[in-house]
């Protein structure tokens, strides 16, 4: 009677010991992937900013106002330096 459970019980061992690595693998391959997804989206906002920081510059040199002194007072108090 207990040689049937023995049996199991190394049975379900030996699958565990077996599926452990596995699993282990397979959980690094899924989190490598998931951190260079997330380093991606990173670099996509970093990119992002940066393209609407150079907009932003593009407008200010647009900007007319430039020309005068008061122009120049009311930019700088609008938009600061």
């Amino acid at each position: 009677m207990f040689s049937i459970f023995g049996k199991i019980k190394d049975l379900i061992i030996a699958a565990l010991v077996i599926a452990l690595p596995i699993l282990y693998i397979v959980g690094r391959v899924k989190g490598k992937a998931a951190e260079k997804n997330k380093i991606l989206k990173d670099e996509i906002k970093a990119k992002e900013k940066a393209t609407d920081f150079y907009k932003a510059m593009a407008e200010h040199e647009e900007d007319g106002s430039l020309d005068n002194r008061s122009g120049l007072t009311d930019r700088l108090r609008k938009d600061g330096l």
